[in-house]
């Protein structure tokens, strides 16, 4: 049981409950992060997606799909395949993926923001719908989201979000920490490679972010990761968080309010003495 109760706290404790969960459960824990087209002049169309990274943290091994091993398989060129091969290819990689699923439905799946239907779990099911495929869910009790996690631990200015050092969280974090950023990309390199059809820079990046987030998820567990939020923002120090903290304990309560009933006493003819009634002209 807490002593110490506030909002804050609470939403700490909250966050910590859900790391000690993921640690226990390290053996039904998987980590996924994508890589897809340009968010950006798709006319409303849903991203391509072009590389899934998937990494066991029971057995430490990495599943991954993929466009360039598709286009291997199929025997085809990926500088020259054109729209249609593109959504064969895709549908193919994203067909293996779900499959996957299928058999890891009741799996924790740790994520970096991968949240709605422009990027995330939603983003990959309609994209996979639109090509013709039946979705298999991941039930959103199975889904954590491991930024909202460390912003319940440490606030939601636990890190940069950028431009600098980096754009972005995720390699602000990683290098506050030392963790290596060899082959991750940024969002605007991302879109470049894209473009440029280098499906398997694409790919190293994708599986790079993965071993970034089961990093920085181990560094948590230990207790060790460093984050930009300092102790006053972590447990609500500010006035207003003390007050709240002495509000939520009968004992501090008593103390607060015996400390100012004494203060009023001893203020009490110091404030007479010079605010009283005067009685000159009586």
């Amino acid at each position: 049981m807490r002593i110490f109760k506030s909002e804050r706290l609470d939403d700490r404790e909250k966050g910590l409950e859900i790391i000690t969960k993921l640690k226990k459960e390290n053996d039904k824990t998987l980590i996924i992060h994508y890589s897809c087209e340009s968010f950006f002049n798709l006319e409303g169309r849903t991203p391509r997606v072009t590389s899934i990274c998937i990494k066991n943290r029971g057995n430490n091994s990495t599943k991954t799909f993929s466009i360039h091993l598709q286009a291997q398989f199929h025997k085809k060129e990926l500088c020259c395949i054109t729209d249609e091969e593109y959504n064969f290819l895709e549908k193919q990689m994203l067909k293996e993926f779900f499959d996957f699923v299928k058999k890891h439905q009741t799996y924790n799946w740790v994520h970096w923001n991968m949240r709605n239907s422009s990027y995330g779990f939603e983003a990959i099911a309609n994209r996979f719908r639109i090509l013709g495929g039946t979705v298999k869910e991941i039930e959103d009790q199975f889904k954590f989201d491991l930024p909202r996690i460390l912003s319940l631990i440490y606030t939601h200015d636990f890190e940069n979000h950028g431009p600098v050092p980096k754009k972005g969280q995720l390699l602000n974090l990683a290098l506050r920490n030392n963790v290596s950023l060899r082959d991750a990309l940024e969002g605007k390199e991302e879109a470049e490679s894209f473009d440029n059809k280098d499906y398997l820079k694409l790919h190293m990046s994708t599986c790079r972010k993965v071993d970034m987030i089961n990093e920085i998820l181990t560094l948590e567990e230990k207790h060790k990761l460093k984050v930009k939020t300092n102790l006053v923002g972590i447990y609500g120090l500010t006035p207003e968080g003390i007050l709240e903290i002495v509000k939520n304990n009968w004992f501090l309560f008593a103390i607060y309010t015996l400390v100012f009933f004494i203060i009023g006493v001893a203020l009490e003819p110091i404030i007479q003495f010079f605010f009283g009634t005067s009685n000159f002209g009586q």
